[in-house]
C-alpha cells in the first residue's frame, strides 16, 4: 500500500482539529476570487464563508463583525474604579453564541484597547486614553512590554478567546497596535519585536481563525509616536509579520485599517491580503467613490461603520464589499464595556438594532422565525 506522506497527514489532522480557518481569496490562488473570504472544508479544499444552508446567497464570501476592541482590555493605570480584565474578556466569550445566531461570524479586538472613553460624566473617570500622559493622568492598555516581549495575561484571555471562537466556527480580527499606546513600546525596534512575537505566539498556539490588523488608523497624521515610525514603516512591519508564518503548516490574512478617510494606496493593498477602511463619518456619496476606485485591488474590502447608521446605507454598499464591522462604540467600547443588549446600559438599543440590521442581510429567516420553526 502507497504510504501517506506525512504532510498530507498533518494538514488533514490539522482540518479535522480547527472548526474554523480563514484565508482570502488573494492568499489562496486563481482558483478562489480573490476579492473573498475562504474557510476550510478539508485538508484541500476551501469554501466561501456564509455557505451553510441559512444563509443568504449575497452573504457568500462575507464576514460580518461586531467591534469589541476592548474585549481583552486591560488598563495599568486605572485606579478610579474595579475592573476584571478576565471577566470582561469572558463576557465577550459569552456573547459570541448571540452574535452567531444574528449572522455575525466575527469579533474584533485589540492588543492595545481603544478609546475607552473616560469622562467625568460617563464614567466618573478624568483621564486621558494615551500611555503619553503617564500614570497620574493617563492610561497604559497594551498586551506589550516596553521591549516588546508580551504580557502573559493578555495572551492567556487571548488564547481562551480564540479557543470558544474555534469552538463556534468563528474569527477574531486582532489589531496589533493603536496611535495611543504605540509610546507603551520603548522604540522602533520594540515595536517590531512586538509585531514578530506576538505573530509567533499565533504561529505556535496553531490560530488559524485570525485575521491581522497591523495598526488601527495607520495613516492617521499626527498620531504615532517615535517619528511615525507606523505610519512611515507600515508595509515592512506586514513584511516582518509575513515571515513568521515561513516554515508554518498555515498563513492568516494580513492587514492595516486605514483612518477615516478610505484613503488606501493601492501599493499598500498589493503586500495585504485584506484592504480595511474605516468609512466612520463620510458621507455615502463618497464612500460608494472609494468603493469604486478600488474595485479592481483583488483584495477583499473591509469596512468600519457606526451601529447607528441606517440599514438603507448598509444594504445599499453590502454587495460592494467583504466585510462589515460594526462599531457600537456607547456599549462595547466605552468604559465600562457590555456586549449583550441590555435596557440598563447605555448603547445597548445600537447593539440590538445591528445585529436585527446584520440578520437581515445574511440570513434567509430571521432568528425569530428560526426559533419559531423549531418548536
Amino acid at each position: 500500500m502507497r504510504a501517506v506522506p506525512f504532510a498530507v497527514v498533518c494538514l488533514a489532522l490539522a482540518a479535522q482539529l480547527h472548526a474554523a480557518e480563514i484565508a482570502t481569496g488573494s492568499m489562496l490562488g486563481p482558483r478562489y476570487k480573490s476579492d473573498l473570504f475562504f474557510v476550510r472544508k478539508s485538508s484541500t479544499q476551501w469554501e466561501e464563508t456564509y455557505r451553510a444552508s441559512e444563509y443568504q446567497r449575497r452573504a457568500r464570501g462575507k464576514l460580518i463583525l461586531v467591534d469589541a476592541s476592548q474585549g481583552l482590555f486591560e488598563d495599568e493605570w486605572l485606579s478610579e474604579q474595579p475592573f476584571d480584565p478576565a471577566a470582561n474578556t469572558d463576557a465577550l466569550i459569552a456573547a459570541l453564541d448571540l452574535y452567531k445566531k444574528y449572522g455575525v461570524l466575527a469579533v474584533a479586538v485589540s492588543l492595545q484597547g481603544a478609546d475607552p472613553g473616560y469622562s467625568a460624566e460617563r464614567n466618573g473617570i478624568v483621564r486621558k486614553s494615551g500611555a503619553l500622559f503617564g500614570d497620574k493622568e493617563g492610561a497604559l492598555i497594551s498586551a506589550f512590554e516596553p521591549d516588546g516581549s508580551l504580557k502573559p495575561a493578555w495572551t492567556a484571555r487571548l488564547g481562551k478567546l480564540l479557543q470558544a471562537a474555534d469552538e463556534r466556527g468563528m474569527f477574531v480580527k486582532l489589531t496589533y497596535f493603536q496611535p495611543a499606546q504605540d509610546e507603551a513600546l520603548d522604540s522602533p525596534e520594540a515595536i517590531v519585536a512586538g509585531a514578530r512575537n506576538m505573530t509567533r505566539w499565533l504561529v505556535a498556539g496553531d490560530h488559524r481563525n485570525v485575521i491581522i490588523d497591523v495598526a488601527a488608523g495607520w495613516d492617521v497624521e499626527g498620531e504615532w509616536d517615535h517619528l511615525e515610525f507606523i505610519p512611515r514603516n507600515i508595509a515592512n512591519l506586514i513584511g516582518v509579520i509575513r515571515e513568521q508564518f515561513n516554515g508554518a503548516s498555515f498563513s492568516l490574512p494580513i492587514g492595516a485599517a486605514s483612518g477615516p478617510s478610505m484613503m488606501y494606496p493601492v501599493s499598500l493593498a498589493q503586500v495585504c491580503d485584506l484592504v480595511l477602511l474605516d468609512e466612520r463619518g463620510l458621507k455615502p456619496d463618497l464612500v460608494a467613490r472609494r468603493f469604486a476606485q478600488m474595485s479592481d485591488y483583488d483584495r477583499p474590502l473591509g469596512v468600519v461603520v457606526d451601529a447607528g447608521k441606517e440599514l438603507t446605507l448598509s444594504a445599499s454598499t453590502f454587495d460592494k464589499s467583504a466585510s462589515w464591522t460594526y462599531s457600537p462604540l456607547q456599549l462595547t467600547q466605552y468604559f465600562p464595556f457590555a456586549y449583550t443588549p441590555n435596557t440598563e446600559v447605555a448603547g445597548s438599543d445600537d447593539l440590538g438594532a445591528l445585529l436585527g440590521q446584520v440578520a437581515s442581510l445574511v440570513l434567509k429567516k430571521s432568528p425569530q422565525e428560526a426559533d419559531a420553526g423549531t418548536e
